[in-house]
């Protein structure tokens, strides 16, 4: 049975409210997200993305609206507050010019620290946090401003993650990363999101990198909500997500265009390794309508 983990009712953001600069930035969002699932957010440059996941950990408060999560307004009191901060995890973009502390170790122990657990419990979290994003315990005594990018991106990840959040938000985890490092990260996210059962999010302007690991994506166009679907049922609106200013994966329109010209092949097609799979299918036994 499915359970759900986060939902807003009508939420609302207006930045700036009775000054010149008043702006909607997110405006009555209605979603429901389930525990386990894998979320991609999508939409152009101020789309409200960043703004709408900022109410999830509370750092932002509905100008209009309710945030629950596990049921409970996050909102009602201070309590609620303070226990959706550790609910939901919430990393920024290029969380690694964060990184402040001497050590790795430290660096991820800051937030189950804060959480005022013990030492021991604290340690297990590092220790576990640290084989999430791949590296072994012996940088935990390196200093992370010896690390390369890709590195420093992981142990900041692993920092909220330490912090066992019931849901991961990861705003642009590949931001700035070369495609193996991109592919190292997402690979990282979906073993995380399979072996803790956690309900993950990821914000990305990647729309194959939101094909490859999500379950559900969340479409956002001017604040609003425009879509909320599995990954075929919104990227089969392509010509909607063009007008919006945003592009479907260019292996979709490859198969599109293959499908134009009369070869009878899959156009639900979303990632290379698809369209590998689409094309050796085809050439094993497709043929040229």
């Amino acid at each position: 049975m499915s359970v759900t983990v986060l939902k807003t009712e009508k939420l609302t953001y207006i930045y700036g409210i009775k000054t010149p600069f008043e702006h909607v930035a997110v405006k009555n969002i209605n979603i429901d997200i389930e525990k386990g699932e894998l979320i991609g957010v999508i939409g152009h440059t101020g789309s409200g993305k960043s703004t709408l996941i900022q109410h999830f950990n509370a750092l932002l408060k509905p100008t209009e609206g309710s945030v629950f999560v596990d049921g409970v307004d996050i909102w009602q009191d201070k309590e609620s507050t303070r226990n959706a901060r550790f609910s939901v995890g919430l990393c920024f973009q290029y969380p690694e010019y964060q990184l402040f502390e001497e050590t790795v170790g430290k660096d991820i122990a800051f937030g189950p620290k804060n959480m005022g657990l013990s030492s021991e419990e604290t340690e297990r979290r590092v220790r576990t946090a640290i084989n999430f994003v791949g590296l072994d315990e012996t940088y935990l005594d390196k200093s992370p401003f010896d690390l390369s990018g890709g590195e420093k991106r992981r142990v900041a990840i692993a920092g909220v993650m330490a912090m066992e959040p019931k849901i991961l938000v990861l705003d642009e985890p590949c931001a700035g990363l070369d495609p193996k490092g991109r592919d190292t990260v997402l690979s990282l996210i979906s073993e995380y999101r399979k072996n803790t059962g956690s309900t993950v999010m990821i914000v990305s302007h990647s729309m194959e990198d939101v094909a490859k690991i999500a379950t559900k994506v969340l479409v956002m166009n001017k604040g609003e909500e425009a879509m909320f679907g599995t990954v075929d049922e919104v990227y089969s609106r392509a010509d909607e997500l063009v007008s919006m200013g945003l592009n479907i994966p260019e292996i979709t329109s490859v198969f599109l265009k293959l499908k134009e010209k009369g070869f009878d092949v899959r156009t639900d097609i979303y990632t290379v390794e698809d369209g590998r799979k689409e094309l050796l299918r085809y050439l094993k036994g497709g043929s040229a309508k």
